[in-house]
């Protein structure tokens, strides 16, 4: 069985996943809605991803941030200390500075 693929839009969301991830013991991965960077901004998804490791330490979890097509979106994200995002299309010079950040450039998993 795969890691479940949770659709998360704010902490409330998140929270209700990841409670259930640790009763459950899986290790989901969170993923913001389509276009999440453009309408959340970068500093708010990155305090959620923050605030996410920190009260739920225990839980193995990936949060996936959707840029868009927005590479300006992308960049914010990763400075603002973001971990995991995507774009579609995949855009292989912010796959590159991602890596170089120590962060990563995914698919939008279905």
């Amino acid at each position: 069985m795969g890691k479940p693929i949770i659709l998360i839009r704010d902490w409330r969301s998140t929270a209700a996943a990841l409670e259930t991830a640790r009763l459950q013991k899986v290790a989901p991965i969170l993923v913001t809605p389509e276009d999440a960077a453009a309408f959340y901004g970068a500093g708010y998804l990155a305090a959620l991803q923050e605030r996410a490791r920190r009260e739920f330490a225990d839980v193995d979890f990936t949060l996936i941030v959707d840029c868009g097509d927005a590479p300006g979106w992308a960049l914010a994200c990763l400075r603002a200390g973001v971990k995991v995002i995507s774009m579609d299309p995949v855009n292989e010079k912010i796959a590159d500075i991602a890596r170089q950040m120590g962060a990563e450039l995914v698919r939008r998993p279905t």
